[in-house]
């Protein structure tokens, strides 16, 4: 029933693309996102998102299309941590880096015809892990950076894949 989505859910109603950390990682992150936003938690699990939400059904022949982009793709570590920031918006999530082999990835998606006619508005948007972002304030996202950096470690992980899905 459409009636009670929230209002960011008729944007993602046809999903997206991500990268998923692996078990380990999932566990860890997911236990931050349980603790200081079990809204975001209950969402979906902690990810990095590296599409633009798509603006029509996936069908097998855009997969195909999707699938063909990325092939050539080489796995990469991706390094998490340390935990920012991130403005314009209140909230804490780990800092991703290698953005440049992230934004290649990102790059070779935004290139297939599902995101023809979209607007891009996240293209620019640096590779992070959220842990918390709603119901927190700018100073209260200051206080838990601060708080976390104390204690949470980040880490790393290889990127083989990309997964869809809706969350």
């Amino acid at each position: 029933n459409t009636d009670e989505w929230e209002y960011w859910q008729p944007e993602y109603r046809y999903g997206a693309f991500y990268i998923f950390p692996p078990d380990d990682v999932l566990d860890l992150i997911g236990a931050l996102r349980k603790k200081y936003d079990p809204k975001s938690d209950n969402i979906c699990p902690a990810h990095i998102s590296l599409s633009e939400p798509l603006q029509q059904p996936l069908t097998g022949e855009l997969l195909a299309e999707i699938q063909k982009s990325v092939e050539r793709f080489d796995p990469f570590e991706m390094i998490y941590g340390p935990i920012i920031t991130f403005p314009p918006h209140p909230g804490v999530c780990f800092e991703v880096r290698p953005a440049d082999r992230f934004f290649d990835l990102r790059g070779k998606l935004n290139t297939c015809s599902v995101f023809c006619g979209s607007d891009l508005s996240r293209k620019s948007i640096a590779p992070h892990i959220t842990i918390a972002e709603f119901g927190l304030t700018f100073d209260e996202s200051e206080e838990l950076k601060t708080k976390l950096n104390k204690t949470v470690k980040g880490g790393s992980f290889f990127c083989a894949s990309i997964e869809y899905a809706v969350p």
